[in-house]
């Protein structure tokens, strides 16, 4: 498999071109739970840092994504270009069913809900699980 470099790769100008990065990044899920969060600027590339986080609870929690809407809200103007505003793409990773369980899309609507809060663009909630990535919601 071969990992884009940020500075490389191609913009992001679809949802298939999302979902492809996200499969390439994160592939099929290895860890129990985390959640995965890429940033994209307002040119559609993505950014270089891809934030893991590790050991998320099994139904979203109010204060975590409080905190999340927080770090939102604070880097949505450094991602925002000329061209337009940034946005963010967010994985859940769960080993174990291919299925969406109804956690998964509690999961889904509150990290919705999370940016919407923020004030930035979501381009898509992503489930990473032992047979690889789907597109949520």
């Amino acid at each position: 498999m071969s990992i884009p470099n940020a500075a490389d790769a191609p913009p992001l100008l679809t949802d298939d071109d999302v979902l492809h990065r996200v499969r390439q990044l994160v592939g099929p899920a290895s860890a129990v739970r985390q959640l995965w969060i890429m940033f994209v600027d307002g040119d559609s590339r993505q950014a270089p840092v891809i934030v893991p986080i590790a050991d998320i609870p099994r139904r979203p929690q109010a204060g975590p994504l409080d905190g999340l809407a927080r770090i939102l809200a604070g880097l949505r103007e450094g991602l925002a270009t000329d061209v337009g505003p940034g946005s963010v793409i967010l994985t859940l990773e769960r080993v174990g069913t291919d299925e969406a369980l109804p956690a998964d899309d509690e999961w889904a609507g509150a990290l919705a809900a999370t940016c919407e809060r923020a004030g930035m663009a979501l381009r898509g909630v992503f489930l990473s699980t032992d047979g690889g990535v789907r597109r949520l919601g």
